[in-house]
């Protein structure tokens, strides 16, 4: 297995097109982009089909072309790809699914466990996902936070024990204050399970589709806190509000040797037993 992982993550342009096609050739772009840099892992934002419902607001109609599309991708240019989300059906509910296509042709998908106001049944009626998967790549065991899911500390715990070293946080924002929101739980998920981030950033905007008519964000890697690595856990990242391929490499060995000995070690001092309330004396007097 592969110590060290060459990353690409991306800034997509949200835009209307004229066409699946026109989507295609955006798409392919920033593939190739990576490849180019010989990157081994490509992560793309979340809700990347929308462009495709201004042609027709029924997503389902675009699940096969967009499944058929990345699955070439990655087996013709030997990349894992997360292909962002797409809206799927599933027993009469739509779900926001991250889709993660590896080089062997092989299909695994995220579902959104958590839903802003936008996402839920006042707007657009997606159901919320249920339970975690961890996915076994070439080069490692990696898991998806879907945008808001970062936000919460349990998913991304859940994922690091079960193996992820690297958790893929593909999101749509259309403010500073959402993005920031989810760029400091991204740092926050980083340092608490020492692992490394990878926060793929929507841009641009589609002004016939509510709720995604602009968003916000810049893309980046994340890694812990620690002596070996950057100082602000910040590996690199984009600029603001571009499309862009942005491109790092990581060092799983290197995370590995800092969970065994690094400056702080989370993981180890993790103490779920003493998570817990404890009543002031005087409170419990007042009680009886």
């Amino acid at each position: 297995m592969n110590q060290r992982v060459r990353i690409a993550t991306i800034q997509f342009d949200h835009r209307p097109v004229r066409g699946f096609d026109e989507f295609a050739a955006q798409v392919f772009n920033y593939v190739r982009l990576a490849e180019d840099d010989r990157s081994q892992l490509v992560v793309f934002p979340e809700y990347l089909t929308a462009p495709l419902v201004t042609l027709d607001p029924d997503w389902s109609r675009w699940t096969g072309p967009y499944r058929e599309l990345f699955s070439g991708l990655a087996r013709s240019t030997k990349m894992s790809i997360l292909a962002g989300t797409h809206m799927t059906e599933r027993d009469g509910k739509q779900y926001n699914t991250a889709h993660m296509f590896l080089p062997s042709g092989e299909l695994f998908t995220q579902d959104k466990l958590h839903m802003t106001p936008c996402e839920g049944e006042d707007a657009w009626c997606l159901s919320r996902g249920e339970g975690i998967n961890v996915i076994d790549t070439p080069f490692g065991r990696v898991g998806i936070l879907v945008c808001f899911d970062v936000e919460f500390g349990e998913p991304a715990r859940v994922a690091a024990e079960a193996g992820a070293d690297i958790l893929l946080v593909p999101s749509a924002t259309a403010d500073r204050a959402g993005f920031w929101r989810v760029r400091h739980c991204c740092h926050a998920r980083a340092v608490e399970n020492q692992v490394y981030v990878v926060h793929s950033a929507l841009v641009g905007g589609l002004p016939a589709v509510r709720y995604l008519e602009q968003s916000w964000g810049k893309s980046g890697i994340i890694t812990p806190c620690d002596i070996p690595f950057p100082p602000n856990g910040l590996m690199t990242e984009g600029d603001w509000n571009q499309g862009l391929c942005v491109t790092g490499e990581v060092d799983l060995g290197l995370l590995h040797r800092v969970r065994r000995e690094g400056s702080v070690l989370p993981r180890a001092e993790r103490r779920p037993e003493a998570y817990r309330i404890l009543v002031p004396e005087r409170q419990m007097k007042r009680s009886e």
